[in-house]
Protein backbone atom coordinates (compact mmCIF):
# COMPACT_ATOMS: atom_id res chain seq x y z
CA UNK A 1 0.00 0.00 0.00
CA UNK A 2 2.75 2.63 0.71
CA UNK A 3 4.54 2.29 -2.60
CA UNK A 4 1.44 4.28 -3.88
CA UNK A 5 2.93 7.71 -2.30
CA UNK A 6 6.22 7.05 -4.69
CA UNK A 7 4.16 9.74 -6.74
CA UNK A 8 6.25 12.85 -9.05
CA UNK A 9 7.01 15.22 -6.08
CA UNK A 10 6.30 17.89 -8.70
CA UNK A 11 3.33 16.89 -9.97
CA UNK A 12 0.45 19.29 -10.28
CA UNK A 13 -3.26 18.87 -9.78
CA UNK A 14 -4.65 16.57 -12.09
CA UNK A 15 -7.96 17.25 -13.77
CA UNK A 16 -11.05 15.08 -12.02
CA UNK A 17 -11.51 13.76 -15.89
CA UNK A 18 -8.40 12.75 -16.79
CA UNK A 19 -7.79 10.27 -13.94
CA UNK A 20 -6.86 6.85 -15.66
CA UNK A 21 -9.87 4.57 -14.96
CA UNK A 22 -8.08 1.34 -15.13
CA UNK A 23 -4.29 1.84 -13.80
CA UNK A 24 -5.80 4.01 -11.29
CA UNK A 25 -5.55 1.05 -8.76
CA UNK A 26 -2.21 0.34 -9.83
CA UNK A 27 1.77 1.30 -9.35
CA UNK A 28 2.78 3.80 -12.30
CA UNK A 29 5.44 2.41 -14.67
CA UNK A 30 7.43 4.91 -15.02
CA UNK A 31 9.00 5.56 -11.47
CA UNK A 32 9.92 8.84 -9.67
CA UNK A 33 13.55 9.65 -9.22
CA UNK A 34 14.96 8.21 -5.95
CA UNK A 35 16.13 11.35 -4.38
CA UNK A 36 12.18 12.18 -4.29
CA UNK A 37 10.95 8.68 -3.35
CA UNK A 38 13.67 9.78 -0.26
CA UNK A 39 11.84 13.18 0.28
CA UNK A 40 8.50 10.83 0.57
CA UNK A 41 9.86 8.87 2.84
CA UNK A 42 11.35 11.52 5.06
CA UNK A 43 7.60 12.84 5.29
CA UNK A 44 7.13 10.42 7.28
CA UNK A 45 8.43 11.06 11.09
CA UNK A 46 7.69 14.66 11.23
CA UNK A 47 3.54 13.93 10.26
CA UNK A 48 3.72 11.10 12.99
CA UNK A 49 5.01 13.40 15.37
CA UNK A 50 2.05 15.83 14.56
CA UNK A 51 -0.65 12.87 14.38
CA UNK A 52 0.94 11.90 17.98
CA UNK A 53 1.81 15.54 19.30
CA UNK A 54 4.75 14.12 20.69
CA UNK A 55 7.82 11.49 19.33
CA UNK A 56 6.10 7.98 20.05
CA UNK A 57 7.55 6.27 22.60
CA UNK A 58 10.83 8.44 22.79
CA UNK A 59 8.47 10.91 24.55
CA UNK A 60 8.55 8.43 27.76
CA UNK A 61 5.39 6.89 29.05
CA UNK A 62 1.98 7.97 29.56
CA UNK A 63 1.53 10.73 32.05
CA UNK A 64 0.12 9.35 35.23
CA UNK A 65 -3.09 11.13 37.26
CA UNK A 66 -0.94 13.33 39.30
CA UNK A 67 0.11 15.39 36.25
CA UNK A 68 -2.94 16.23 34.64
CA UNK A 69 -4.38 17.15 38.52
CA UNK A 70 -1.95 19.62 38.65
CA UNK A 71 0.15 17.37 41.44
CA UNK A 72 3.54 16.71 39.71
CA UNK A 73 5.07 18.22 36.38
CA UNK A 74 5.25 14.84 35.04
CA UNK A 75 7.71 12.34 34.05
CA UNK A 76 7.41 12.86 30.60
CA UNK A 77 10.82 12.21 28.65
CA UNK A 78 13.13 15.26 27.32
CA UNK A 79 11.21 16.73 24.42
CA UNK A 80 14.14 18.49 22.91
CA UNK A 81 16.07 16.26 20.82
CA UNK A 82 12.99 14.90 18.88
CA UNK A 83 12.20 18.77 18.13
CA UNK A 84 15.63 19.56 16.79
CA UNK A 85 15.35 16.55 14.41
CA UNK A 86 11.63 17.88 13.33
CA UNK A 87 12.88 21.27 12.76
CA UNK A 88 15.84 20.38 10.95
CA UNK A 89 13.89 18.03 8.32
CA UNK A 90 11.06 21.07 8.37
CA UNK A 91 13.75 23.37 7.47
CA UNK A 92 15.02 20.73 4.44
CA UNK A 93 11.83 20.61 2.87
CA UNK A 94 11.56 24.53 3.11
CA UNK A 95 14.66 24.95 1.35
CA UNK A 96 13.62 22.10 -1.20
CA UNK A 97 10.95 24.03 -2.64
CA UNK A 98 11.79 27.25 -1.33
CA UNK A 99 10.62 29.36 -4.58
CA UNK A 100 7.29 27.46 -4.73
CA UNK A 101 6.45 28.21 -1.21
CA UNK A 102 7.37 31.54 -1.32
CA UNK A 103 4.93 32.09 -4.38
CA UNK A 104 2.08 30.06 -2.38
CA UNK A 105 2.66 33.00 0.59
CA UNK A 106 2.19 35.88 -1.59
CA UNK A 107 -1.19 34.62 -2.25
CA UNK A 108 -2.04 33.79 1.73
CA UNK A 109 -0.80 37.00 3.35
CA UNK A 110 -2.96 36.69 6.07
CA UNK A 111 -1.06 33.13 7.06
CA UNK A 112 2.01 35.38 7.09
CA UNK A 113 0.35 38.32 8.95
CA UNK A 114 -0.35 35.72 11.91
CA UNK A 115 2.96 34.04 11.69
CA UNK A 116 4.59 37.72 11.91
CA UNK A 117 2.28 38.78 14.81
CA UNK A 118 3.88 36.17 16.70
CA UNK A 119 7.62 37.55 16.54
CA UNK A 120 5.81 41.47 17.03
CA UNK A 121 4.30 39.94 20.11
CA UNK A 122 8.36 39.65 21.91
CA UNK A 123 7.94 43.37 22.23
CA UNK A 124 5.14 43.16 24.92
CA UNK A 125 5.78 39.58 25.79
CA UNK A 126 6.96 38.94 29.29
CA UNK A 127 8.79 35.71 28.18
CA UNK A 128 10.59 37.34 25.04
CA UNK A 129 12.86 34.38 24.07
CA UNK A 130 9.69 32.14 24.50
CA UNK A 131 7.95 34.15 21.85
CA UNK A 132 10.69 33.82 19.38
CA UNK A 133 11.32 30.71 19.51
CA UNK A 134 7.92 29.12 19.70
CA UNK A 135 7.91 31.86 16.58
CA UNK A 136 10.63 30.08 14.72
CA UNK A 137 8.74 26.59 15.68
CA UNK A 138 5.40 27.70 13.85
CA UNK A 139 7.15 29.56 11.37
CA UNK A 140 8.82 26.18 10.07
CA UNK A 141 5.09 24.50 10.63
CA UNK A 142 3.92 26.71 8.00
CA UNK A 143 6.55 26.57 5.49
CA UNK A 144 5.89 22.37 6.17
CA UNK A 145 2.28 22.50 5.52
CA UNK A 146 3.31 24.98 2.63
CA UNK A 147 5.45 22.04 1.14
CA UNK A 148 2.96 19.46 1.45
CA UNK A 149 0.18 21.87 -0.46
CA UNK A 150 2.44 22.25 -3.22
CA UNK A 151 4.87 20.18 -3.62
CA UNK A 152 2.50 16.77 -4.10
CA UNK A 153 -0.80 16.73 -6.12
CA UNK A 154 -3.84 16.94 -3.26
CA UNK A 155 -4.72 13.29 -4.24
CA UNK A 156 -1.65 11.96 -3.42
CA UNK A 157 -1.32 14.20 -0.73
CA UNK A 158 -4.66 12.53 0.66
CA UNK A 159 -3.27 8.93 0.12
CA UNK A 160 -0.41 9.81 2.08
CA UNK A 161 -2.43 10.40 4.91
CA UNK A 162 -4.48 7.46 4.87
CA UNK A 163 -1.32 5.59 4.58
CA UNK A 164 -0.37 7.78 7.76
CA UNK A 165 -3.78 6.87 9.10
CA UNK A 166 -2.99 3.04 8.95
CA UNK A 167 0.31 3.34 10.32
CA UNK A 168 -0.58 5.27 13.22
CA UNK A 169 -3.84 3.58 13.80
CA UNK A 170 -1.91 -0.30 14.21
CA UNK A 171 1.09 1.28 16.25
CA UNK A 172 -1.31 2.65 18.99
CA UNK A 173 -3.67 -0.71 18.74
CA UNK A 174 0.47 -1.86 19.68
CA UNK A 175 1.02 0.69 21.97
CA UNK A 176 -2.27 0.10 24.04
CA UNK A 177 -2.12 -3.92 23.94
CA UNK A 178 1.50 -4.60 23.79
CA UNK A 179 2.60 -1.33 25.61
CA UNK A 180 -0.15 -0.29 27.95
CA UNK A 181 2.00 1.67 30.31
CA UNK A 182 2.28 3.76 27.02
CA UNK A 183 -0.72 3.46 25.02
CA UNK A 184 -3.64 3.65 27.73
CA UNK A 185 -4.02 6.85 29.30
CA UNK A 186 -3.06 7.30 32.93
CA UNK A 187 -4.33 10.70 33.31
CA UNK A 188 -7.76 10.14 33.69
CA UNK A 189 -10.96 8.09 31.48
CA UNK A 190 -11.26 4.89 32.81
CA UNK A 191 -8.79 2.78 30.23
CA UNK A 192 -9.04 5.13 27.78
CA UNK A 193 -6.39 4.63 24.54
CA UNK A 194 -4.10 7.20 23.90
CA UNK A 195 -2.37 5.09 21.84
CA UNK A 196 1.00 7.18 20.22
CA UNK A 197 -0.70 10.29 21.23
CA UNK A 198 0.12 12.29 24.67
CA UNK A 199 -2.91 12.81 25.18
CA UNK A 200 -6.39 10.37 24.72
CA UNK A 201 -8.10 13.57 22.97
CA UNK A 202 -5.50 13.76 21.51
CA UNK A 203 -5.74 10.52 19.72
CA UNK A 204 -9.42 10.42 18.65
CA UNK A 205 -9.34 14.26 17.14
CA UNK A 206 -6.05 13.47 15.02
CA UNK A 207 -8.03 10.34 14.16
CA UNK A 208 -11.04 12.17 12.54
CA UNK A 209 -8.85 14.22 11.06
CA UNK A 210 -7.38 11.20 9.14
CA UNK A 211 -10.51 10.03 8.52
CA UNK A 212 -11.34 12.97 5.93
CA UNK A 213 -9.61 12.21 3.15
CA UNK A 214 -11.25 8.48 2.89
CA UNK A 215 -14.62 10.19 1.55
CA UNK A 216 -12.51 12.35 -1.59
CA UNK A 217 -10.25 10.27 -3.07
CA UNK A 218 -10.68 8.55 -6.20
CA UNK A 219 -7.31 5.88 -5.39
CA UNK A 220 -8.93 3.27 -3.58
CA UNK A 221 -11.60 0.37 -4.28
CA UNK A 222 -14.98 0.86 -1.66
CA UNK A 223 -13.65 -2.08 0.55
CA UNK A 224 -10.29 -1.05 1.20
CA UNK A 225 -12.47 2.89 2.00
CA UNK A 226 -14.82 0.70 4.24
CA UNK A 227 -12.22 -1.15 6.65
CA UNK A 228 -10.05 2.06 7.10
CA UNK A 229 -13.27 4.05 8.29
CA UNK A 230 -13.59 1.14 10.42
CA UNK A 231 -9.76 1.02 12.04
CA UNK A 232 -10.09 4.97 12.38
CA UNK A 233 -13.83 4.67 13.94
CA UNK A 234 -12.68 2.12 16.32
CA UNK A 235 -9.77 4.10 17.85
CA UNK A 236 -11.85 6.87 18.19
CA UNK A 237 -14.58 5.13 19.95
CA UNK A 238 -11.30 3.51 22.46
CA UNK A 239 -10.05 7.06 22.94
CA UNK A 240 -13.22 7.63 25.16
CA UNK A 241 -13.26 10.93 23.71
CA UNK A 242 -16.60 12.30 24.17
CA UNK A 243 -15.60 15.41 21.97
CA UNK A 244 -14.09 13.73 19.39
CA UNK A 245 -16.83 11.28 19.08
CA UNK A 246 -19.27 14.69 18.78
CA UNK A 247 -16.92 16.25 16.25
CA UNK A 248 -16.32 12.57 13.91
CA UNK A 249 -20.50 12.92 14.03
CA UNK A 250 -20.83 16.08 13.09
CA UNK A 251 -18.15 15.65 10.38
CA UNK A 252 -19.68 12.42 8.70
CA UNK A 253 -22.97 14.62 8.69
CA UNK A 254 -21.19 17.29 7.13
CA UNK A 255 -19.95 15.25 4.27
CA UNK A 256 -23.47 13.80 3.79
CA UNK A 257 -24.63 17.10 3.14
CA UNK A 258 -21.91 17.88 0.22
CA UNK A 259 -23.39 15.06 -1.18
CA UNK A 260 -26.56 16.35 -1.74
CA UNK A 261 -25.69 19.29 -2.08
CA UNK A 262 -24.01 18.08 -5.35
CA UNK A 263 -26.33 16.30 -6.53
CA UNK A 264 -29.66 18.44 -5.84
CA UNK A 265 -30.33 21.49 -8.10
CA UNK A 266 -29.94 25.26 -6.83
CA UNK A 267 -33.61 25.23 -5.45
CA UNK A 268 -33.77 22.26 -4.06
CA UNK A 269 -30.07 22.79 -2.03
CA UNK A 270 -30.76 26.14 -0.95
CA UNK A 271 -34.10 24.21 0.89
CA UNK A 272 -31.63 21.67 2.07
CA UNK A 273 -29.76 24.33 3.28
CA UNK A 274 -32.14 26.07 4.98
CA UNK A 275 -33.76 23.39 6.15
CA UNK A 276 -30.58 21.87 8.06
CA UNK A 277 -29.36 25.31 9.63
CA UNK A 278 -33.02 25.15 10.72
CA UNK A 279 -32.87 21.75 12.68
CA UNK A 280 -28.68 22.42 13.83
CA UNK A 281 -30.33 25.83 15.44
CA UNK A 282 -33.38 23.89 17.03
CA UNK A 283 -30.88 21.16 17.94
CA UNK A 284 -28.87 23.94 19.81
CA UNK A 285 -31.53 25.28 21.36
CA UNK A 286 -32.61 22.04 22.91
CA UNK A 287 -29.46 20.51 24.17
CA UNK A 288 -29.01 23.73 26.03
CA UNK A 289 -32.40 23.48 27.77
CA UNK A 290 -31.62 19.84 28.55
CA UNK A 291 -28.01 19.86 29.03
CA UNK A 292 -28.66 18.51 32.27
CA UNK A 293 -29.84 15.39 30.94
CA UNK A 294 -27.51 15.10 28.02
CA UNK A 295 -24.17 16.02 29.82
CA UNK A 296 -24.20 13.07 32.02
CA UNK A 297 -24.67 10.74 28.77
CA UNK A 298 -21.51 12.09 27.10
CA UNK A 299 -19.47 11.60 30.69
CA UNK A 300 -19.76 15.38 31.41
CA UNK A 301 -20.95 17.49 33.97
CA UNK A 302 -23.11 20.81 33.46
CA UNK A 303 -20.00 22.89 33.67
CA UNK A 304 -18.65 20.62 30.95
CA UNK A 305 -16.07 19.02 33.10
CA UNK A 306 -15.29 22.49 34.30
CA UNK A 307 -14.92 24.22 31.21
CA UNK A 308 -17.20 26.61 32.13
CA UNK A 309 -15.26 28.33 34.61
CA UNK A 310 -12.06 28.08 32.89
CA UNK A 311 -13.75 30.04 30.02
CA UNK A 312 -15.07 32.82 32.58
CA UNK A 313 -11.39 32.93 34.20
CA UNK A 314 -9.56 33.08 31.03
CA UNK A 315 -12.42 35.77 29.75
CA UNK A 316 -11.37 38.04 32.28
CA UNK A 317 -7.79 37.48 31.36
CA UNK A 318 -8.28 38.19 28.11
CA UNK A 319 -10.01 41.48 28.83
CA UNK A 320 -7.17 42.71 30.48
CA UNK A 321 -4.99 42.86 27.29
CA UNK A 322 -7.53 42.81 24.69
CA UNK A 323 -6.25 43.87 21.83
CA UNK A 324 -2.65 41.96 21.48
CA UNK A 325 -2.59 39.49 24.03
CA UNK A 326 0.28 38.73 27.08
CA UNK A 327 2.64 37.52 24.04
CA UNK A 328 2.63 34.09 21.93
CA UNK A 329 4.23 31.45 24.73
CA UNK A 330 3.58 34.16 27.60
CA UNK A 331 0.64 33.40 29.36
CA UNK A 332 0.83 30.05 30.91
CA UNK A 333 3.19 29.64 33.56
CA UNK A 334 4.83 32.88 33.36
CA UNK A 335 2.51 35.50 33.69
CA UNK A 336 0.55 36.22 36.98
CA UNK A 337 -2.92 36.23 35.61
CA UNK A 338 -2.29 32.24 34.95
CA UNK A 339 -1.50 31.88 38.65
CA UNK A 340 -4.43 33.56 39.50
CA UNK A 341 -7.14 31.41 36.78
CA UNK A 342 -5.03 28.14 38.47
CA UNK A 343 -5.93 29.54 41.65
CA UNK A 344 -9.70 30.35 40.81
CA UNK A 345 -9.98 26.49 39.72
CA UNK A 346 -7.90 24.97 41.64
CA UNK A 347 -6.03 23.42 38.91
CA UNK A 348 -2.77 24.87 39.30
CA UNK A 349 -0.99 23.01 36.68
CA UNK A 350 -3.44 23.94 34.08
CA UNK A 351 -2.02 24.77 30.36
CA UNK A 352 -4.46 25.33 28.08
CA UNK A 353 -7.98 27.63 28.00
CA UNK A 354 -9.63 24.67 26.53
CA UNK A 355 -10.58 26.39 23.57
CA UNK A 356 -8.91 27.32 20.38
CA UNK A 357 -9.73 30.46 19.41
CA UNK A 358 -9.77 31.84 23.57
CA UNK A 359 -6.41 30.02 23.95
CA UNK A 360 -5.39 32.11 20.70
CA UNK A 361 -6.63 35.20 21.88
CA UNK A 362 -4.56 35.21 25.45
CA UNK A 363 -1.78 35.15 23.06
CA UNK A 364 -2.19 37.37 20.81
CA UNK A 365 -5.41 39.07 21.72
CA UNK A 366 -8.95 39.83 19.27
CA UNK A 367 -5.90 41.14 16.86
CA UNK A 368 -4.97 37.56 16.41
CA UNK A 369 -8.19 36.07 16.23
CA UNK A 370 -9.66 38.49 13.80
CA UNK A 371 -6.19 37.49 11.33
CA UNK A 372 -7.12 33.41 12.07
CA UNK A 373 -10.80 33.82 11.38
CA UNK A 374 -10.76 36.21 8.13
CA UNK A 375 -8.33 33.32 6.61
CA UNK A 376 -10.47 30.96 7.89
CA UNK A 377 -13.63 32.91 6.56
CA UNK A 378 -12.12 33.69 3.47
CA UNK A 379 -11.28 30.28 2.65
CA UNK A 380 -14.75 28.93 3.42
CA UNK A 381 -16.66 31.30 1.15
CA UNK A 382 -14.27 30.47 -1.67
CA UNK A 383 -14.58 26.97 -1.16
CA UNK A 384 -18.43 27.35 -1.22
CA UNK A 385 -18.25 29.64 -4.64
CA UNK A 386 -16.36 26.57 -6.07
CA UNK A 387 -19.16 23.93 -4.63
CA UNK A 388 -21.92 24.29 -7.05
CA UNK A 389 -19.50 25.26 -10.24
CA UNK A 390 -17.74 23.50 -13.54
CA UNK A 391 -15.00 23.51 -11.27
CA UNK A 392 -15.57 21.66 -8.52
CA UNK A 393 -13.64 18.63 -8.05
CA UNK A 394 -13.31 16.17 -5.01
CA UNK A 395 -10.30 18.09 -3.71
CA UNK A 396 -12.37 20.69 -3.13
CA UNK A 397 -15.19 19.01 -0.63
CA UNK A 398 -12.18 17.89 1.16
CA UNK A 399 -10.54 21.19 2.01
CA UNK A 400 -13.95 21.91 3.00
CA UNK A 401 -14.53 19.32 5.38
CA UNK A 402 -11.28 20.06 6.81
CA UNK A 403 -12.47 23.53 7.30
CA UNK A 404 -15.89 22.31 8.85
CA UNK A 405 -14.25 20.00 10.94
CA UNK A 406 -11.73 22.56 12.61
CA UNK A 407 -14.21 25.26 13.39
CA UNK A 408 -16.04 22.22 15.09
CA UNK A 409 -13.01 21.36 16.98
CA UNK A 410 -12.68 24.40 18.37
CA UNK A 411 -15.50 24.82 20.32
CA UNK A 412 -14.10 23.00 23.22
CA UNK A 413 -10.81 22.04 22.45
CA UNK A 414 -8.78 22.97 19.13
CA UNK A 415 -5.52 25.03 18.03
CA UNK A 416 -4.78 27.54 15.68
CA UNK A 417 -1.50 28.84 14.78
CA UNK A 418 0.72 26.48 16.64
CA UNK A 419 3.40 24.06 15.64
CA UNK A 420 3.21 20.44 16.80
CA UNK A 421 -0.64 19.84 15.59
CA UNK A 422 -2.11 17.88 12.93
CA UNK A 423 -4.89 20.25 12.82
CA UNK A 424 -3.41 23.27 12.46
CA UNK A 425 -0.87 21.55 9.73
CA UNK A 426 -4.48 20.87 7.43
CA UNK A 427 -5.91 23.97 8.11
CA UNK A 428 -3.33 25.68 6.10
CA UNK A 429 -3.16 22.87 3.83
CA UNK A 430 -6.88 23.78 2.85
CA UNK A 431 -6.50 27.45 2.43
CA UNK A 432 -3.74 27.16 0.11
CA UNK A 433 -5.47 24.56 -1.74
CA UNK A 434 -8.27 26.64 -2.15
CA UNK A 435 -7.06 29.96 -2.49
CA UNK A 436 -4.80 27.90 -5.89
CA UNK A 437 -8.35 26.45 -6.81
CA UNK A 438 -9.82 29.81 -6.99
CA UNK A 439 -7.19 31.12 -8.83
CA UNK A 440 -7.55 28.34 -11.78
CA UNK A 441 -11.22 28.52 -12.00
CA UNK A 442 -11.03 32.54 -12.22
CA UNK A 443 -8.10 32.33 -14.90
CA UNK A 444 -10.50 29.60 -16.59
CA UNK A 445 -13.60 31.92 -16.25
CA UNK A 446 -15.37 29.36 -14.26
CA UNK A 447 -15.71 30.85 -11.04
CA UNK A 448 -19.47 31.81 -10.98
CA UNK A 449 -21.00 34.69 -8.37
CA UNK A 450 -22.85 34.31 -5.38
CA UNK A 451 -26.20 34.30 -7.45
CA UNK A 452 -24.80 32.67 -10.76
CA UNK A 453 -27.72 30.36 -11.76
CA UNK A 454 -26.99 26.72 -12.45
CA UNK A 455 -24.30 25.76 -15.30
CA UNK A 456 -25.31 22.96 -16.64
CA UNK A 457 -21.94 21.02 -16.05
CA UNK A 458 -22.26 21.15 -11.84
CA UNK A 459 -24.65 18.76 -11.40
CA UNK A 460 -21.83 16.10 -12.69
CA UNK A 461 -21.25 14.24 -9.37
CA UNK A 462 -17.66 12.96 -9.24
CA UNK A 463 -16.91 9.47 -8.07
CA UNK A 464 -17.42 9.03 -4.02
CA UNK A 465 -17.68 6.40 -1.17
Amino acid sequence: MSTTYMGRANEGFTPLMEVPAVSEYHFAVEQPPVWQQLLTWMLFWPLLCLIARQAPYFAGPARDAAFYQGKSAGTGADYHLYLYINMALQAGFAVAAGRRIWAALRGNVLIVAGVALIFISALWSDAPGNSLRMGVEVSLCTLFACYLAIRTSTEQLMRLLMFMGVISALASIVFALALPSYGIFAGYGGGAWSGICDHKNTLGISMAFLLTPVFFTEHYRRWQKLLYIALLLFLIAMSQSKGAWVYTAGMLCFVACLYMVRRLGRHESLLLVILLFSLGAAMIVLALHSLDTIAPMLGKTVSMTGRTEIYRQVWQSIMHAPFFGYGYGAYWFVNPEATRVGLSIGWMNIGYSENGILELALQLGLVGVGLVLLMLGRAAIQAIRLLRSPSYSPRIGWFLTILFLAALSNINAGWLLVSDKLDWVLILVACIGIESETRRAREAGTLPSMTRPDHPMIRRVPAAL
